[in-house]
């Protein structure tokens, strides 16, 4: 695949959970080929604004699917079997757009147009500013890392898989290598990462955390990998959902913690949710983004209807033994069950019958209010 400028919309060449695609555009309608592995298959559907819908046949297969355009170098999908429920995954990028496995690190780059910005962690969170040139091969750009700043140059390969590139500092005049390759999701996999603060207030209680229980009950899925990390402060916070940006397959992540209406309570500072919904903004694999807390949804629910990710979370001082079974039942039946969280959001309060705002009178658990946020095109 060759590096050429990113034309606007659908149309062009694209690396796939599925291969190397290509689409072209007549009017509305997008017809296009993709391979993956041996085997060839054939797209055809609609495009209003930034949503295609499609269908797509295979020698052995058939099914139906959307595709969203975050930018021109991205977009988010999925895709059903003709004959089956269960919802899947289908992202493409192209040009410096993706994960990259590099000297220094993760990197995560997103264009749009000739214009690429992204993020690595270095010494700590450092920023990349650019734009290409040379019909997109190349990118010439400016780096900022927290004790040092300086300029690079990336040359991408011929098939976009790879970079090759060079550095200096500020000031300085030896450039230095700075290789890449990208990183490409692996077919089938979802992360839930949970993020908790510690509950405990003293030395008296007992340890106890979501994470163990939710890392013991999805262990004996293949297809899922959890991972748990706590956090005790808004920095330490911010420096976890950074590493979400790295991550190449679809995630869902939980953020756990005592909570008010105004965001998370950690160690008496209140850690707002706009700055969460900042932190993990660019993360186009987020899934779900799902605050184990009280009250959050209550007093955010402004900022979090308009994310483009879905979001949920509780209304309530729910009880931690209330959350934490429906919790295992909304997680199940998206990593388990195969369902998409709008629709695990539907089903809940139907198996839960707490979820919502009323319960039965002879109820022993209180409504917990729980909401659910769609992402937003």
């Amino acid at each position: 695949m060759a590096a050429i400028p990113l034309s606007p919309g659908f149309p062009g060449q694209w690396l796939t959970t599925f291969g190397q695609m290509s689409l072209e555009q007549n009017g509305p309608a997008i017809t296009g080929t993709y391979h993956y592995g041996s085997s060839e298959g054939r797209l055809d559907g609609t495009v209003s604004g930034n949503t295609l819908r499609f269908r797509y046949q295979e020698p052995n297969e058939k099914g139906e699917g959307i595709f969203r355009l975050l930018r021109s170098g991205k977009f988010t999908g999925s895709y059903t079997v003709a004959g089956e429920q269960r919802v899947r995954r289908w992202d493409g990028e192209r040009g410096w757009d993706g994960i990259w496995d590099s000297d220094f690190g993760r990197v995560r780059l997103l264009q749009e147009a000739d214009q690429v910005h992204g993020s690595y962690e270095g010494a700590g969170p450092s920023q990349i500013e650019g734009r290409t040139v040379v019909g997109g091969g190349k990118l010439e750009f400016r780096y900022r890392e927290p004790r040092v700043s300086g300029e690079g140059h990336f040359e991408l390969s011929e098939d976009s898989y790879s970079f090759t590139g060079e550095w200096r500092p500020q000031g300085g005049t030896e450039w230095k290598p700075w290789r890449g390759h990208r990183v490409q999701p692996e077919r089938g996999i979802t992360w839930l990462l949970v993020l908790e603060a510690h509950w405990q207030r003293s030395i008296a209680e007992s340890e106890y955390a979501f994470g163990d229980m939710l890392r013991e009950v999805f262990a004996r899925l293949p297809q899922v990998r959890v991972r748990q990390r706590f956090f005790h402060d808004a920095e330490s916070l911010d420096h976890w959902c950074r590493e979400l940006l790295y991550i190449a397959e679809p995630a869902i992540l939980m953020i756990a913690s005592h909570g008010v209406a105004e965001g998370l309570s950690v160690h008496g500072e209140v850690i707002n949710t706009t700055r969460v919904l900042d932190a993990v903004r660019d993360a186009g694999n987020l899934k779900l983004l799902h605050f184990s807390s009280c009250l959050v949804g209550l007093d955010g629910q402004r900022a979090l209807a308009k994310q483009p990710f879905p979001v949920s979370g509780y209304t309530t001082s729910v009880d931690w033994g209330a959350s934490a079974m429906l919790e295992f039942t909304y997680l199940d039946l998206i990593l388990n069950r195969g369902l998409d969280p709008a629709d695990a959001a539907v089903a809940l309060p139907k198996l839960v019958t707490y979820a919502g705002d009323r319960v039965a009178d002879d109820s022993p658990y209180p409504a917990a209010g729980f909401r659910f946020f769609p992402a937003v095109a």
